[in-house]
């Protein structure tokens, strides 16, 4: 589903946006401290604006597009090489502005390792990681994946904030939901058969680490099927024939329903995390400050996922938390 941004209240929204976050990082604020440093939850009348905006997407597609709600804010400056470099006041701004935003709809929290343990993450090209199944990659396509799928603590949404993409590169969404599988096959990916380990963006698991707990593929939420998937880091390591075989044709089923979702400078992407997967096409990267720049922030939600992940370890990977919630009037 698209909102458009076109309207007056989009833009009017937008605008106290851009005032509160530019006015929190001329401060000096950032994303990291806004939450303890400056105010305990998104401003009532913020939230107010920003809520009719910013509903989860809808359970069948998994996707949700708001256009232009980010448009107001000032230039971050060129892309970086890679996360973690110093930000500029433009630059802060935004990582606030992306928090403010995801505060709205749920619980924005990070991961201890993954960038720092930063809220607001860069994903950018960065040389050495071309062809990597990570954010950073360029040169190969980016797989089929959920959103940090190896831990049971991982984010219901997952909002994806543009801040360039001038060569149209977007997104690419597939949804469980408009796969087209068998009940034969589903019912095969039920049985908890993967091991799923952490991406390439976390450090490495320390030698004589436990393995990863088996999970069910697809499993089910009342209102309907809903996914858990990431075959670049899985292992299968005793499942049979038939099972592989509906893992396969899981792979090509989100390959026939996938598409592209072309997001511009100031658009938001809220993706379904237990109902659509996401990925990328390849690109050429040039390194030259022009290249395609996303925010990623991570959002929790009181949701019912199977029992069994509550004794899951998550690979030792612990949450960050905002503390940031909307404030009641």
């Amino acid at each position: 589903m698209v909102v458009p941004g076109d309207g007056g209240t989009v833009r009017h929204a937008a605008r106290m946006l851009a005032d509160i976050a530019t006015g929190l990082a001329r401060d000096g604020a950032t994303a990291e401290d806004v939450c303890w440093r400056h105010f305990d939850g998104v401003p009532h009348e913020l939230a107010t604006v920003l809520a009719p905006h910013l509903h989860p997407p809808d359970r069948s597609s998994g996707v949700r597009v708001v256009r232009g709600l980010l448009a107001e804010l000032g230039d971050p400056g060129p892309t970086p090489r890679q996360w973690g470099e110093p930000r500029s006041e433009g630059a802060r701004a935004l990582d606030i502005a992306i928090l403010l935003t995801g505060s709205v709809l749920g619980r924005v929290f990070g991961w201890e390792g993954q960038q720092d343990g930063h809220l607001v993450h860069d994903i950018l090209p960065s040389r050495g990681f071309e062809d990597s199944q990570v954010g950073a990659s360029s040169l190969t396509s980016l797989a089929w994946h959920t959103e940090d799928s190896f831990h049971p603590g991982r984010a219901a949404l997952l909002l994806l904030a543009c801040v360039r993409d001038q060569d149209g590169i977007g997104s690419r969404l597939a949804s469980i939901r408009t796969a087209g599988l068998s009940a034969q096959q589903l019912a095969l990916l039920r049985r908890r058969e993967v091991q799923i380990l952490p991406d390439d963006s976390y450090p490495p698991l320390p030698d004589g680490s436990s393995r990863p707990q088996l999970v069910a593929t697809v499993w089910d939420a009342d209102d309907g099927i809903c996914l858990r998937y990431d075959p670049s880091y899985s292992r299968i390591p005793d499942a049979g024939p038939e099972f592989r075989a509906a893992y396969a044709a899981l792979g090509a089923a989100l390959d026939r329903c996938g598409h592209t979702v072309p997001i511009g400078r100031g658009d938001i992407l809220v993706i379904d995390n237990d109902v659509a997967v996401h990925g990328r096409s390849a690109f050429t990267p040039r390194y030259d400050g022009t290249d395609r720049w996303l925010k990623r922030v991570l959002i929790g939600l009181p949701r019912d996922r199977p029992a069994y992940e509550c004794s899951e370890t998550g690979c030792g990977q612990r949450q960050v938390e905002s503390f940031l919630v909307r404030e009641t009037p």
